[in-house]
């Protein structure tokens, strides 16, 4: 008989080795969780961190937000300082220093508030009346002459005499040059001498006084406008001179106000602001007038005037009883 050769049982395969997930033990010598450092980024100095701050390249016209404060300003806060002194106008200096229009009433008050702008802004105020030798105290100075100076160097009004106040018999007077013109004229006509007449005479001055017993002024003399040589103002008339120009009434004078120059003073000595304190809601002030100042609208009453009496006095408005039907008197 043939024997049946044993069954042999075919090997597993081998399967791949799994990658071990342990970490290494740490290394004796060396505390566990030390290795390697990190690279760290050095940290920015101040003015590497000013001159990272983003910027509107695009040209989309938004503005990106400063938000680094340092005691050096960027270029475009140094423009800005630079705008806003030539007419103190904080959102005009934004647009002109390139801050977006919409937002420039925004940025000009945060620009404001920087000490650094703040600081910057008094420099350059300070070296600009360095350069120019103006100084408030001058301009205040300059407001003064103007409030102060007299009107009469520039004009007057003069009162002299008139023509009959000094002429023989309060007739009218000539001067000598006007009586010699009369005199060549009447010759010239060929009239007769004796039709030539003298008149009050010859010696008429406006510089004299009026006679207080003229028949024709009454003493009052007559006025006349004279003006004042302006090479020889005063300082604070020649602030208050403006200039002169012809006019149809003959030459002009024109002054600076001084009511302006008044009003701006009492600015800058606060007088206006005890009166701008006391301002308040015009309703308000009434009715706290009303109430006699007990900060109501109402009159407090000691005795209500709508409350019923037990005695009260009949009237067409109180309700009667009926009295009844009416007698018959027939």
């Amino acid at each position: 008989m043939a024997t049946t050769p044993p069954s042999r049982k075919r090997a597993a395969p081998k399967k791949a080795p799994t990658p071990s997930t342990k970490k290494p033990a740490a290394s004796k010598g060396k505390p566990a969780g030390s290795g390697t450092p990190a690279h760290k980024e050095p940290t920015p100095t101040a003015q590497e961190a000013n001159q990272l701050v983003p910027r509107d390249t695009q040209g989309t016209g938004e503005d990106v937000p400063e938000d680094v404060t340092t005691d050096q300003l960027t270029p475009r806060q140094q423009r800005f300082v630079d705008e806003y002194l030539i007419d103190l106008n904080g959102t005009q200096a934004a647009i002109r220093a390139g801050y977006s229009a919409r937002t420039a009433n925004e940025q000009a008050a945060q620009l404001l508030a920087k000490l650094s702008i703040q600081t910057a802004i008094a420099a350059a105020m300070k070296a600009q009346q360095e350069r120019t030798q103006i100084s408030a105290d001058k301009v205040v100075l300059g407001l003064w002459n103007i409030f102060s100076a007299d009107a009469r160097e520039l004009v007057q009004v003069q009162v002299g005499c008139c023509r009959h106040c000094w002429g023989e018999g309060h007739r009218y007077q000539r001067t000598l040059s006007e009586y010699n013109h009369d005199r060549e004229q009447f010759r010239e006509s060929g009239k007769p001498q004796e039709d030539w007449e003298e008149q009050g005479g010859v010696g008429y001055s406006p510089l004299r006084d009026a006679h207080p017993m003229c028949p024709e002024c009454h003493g009052d003399g007559c006025p006349r406008v004279v003006l004042g040589d302006t090479r020889r103002l005063s300082p604070a008339t020649a602030a208050l001179y403006a200039g002169a120009k012809h006019g149809k009434h003959g030459i002009e004078v024109q002054m600076h106000s001084r009511l302006d120059a008044a009003e701006k003073l009492m600015k800058h000595l606060g007088a206006y602001e005890r009166d701008n304190n006391q301002k308040g809601d015009p309703l308000k002030n009434l009715l706290h007038a009303i109430a006699g100042g007990n900060s109501n609208g109402f009159m407090p009453q000691a005795v209500d005037p709508e409350k019923p009496t037990g005695m009260a006095a009949p009237s067409a408005f109180t309700p009667k009883a009926d009295p009844g039907p009416e007698p018959d008197w027939r």
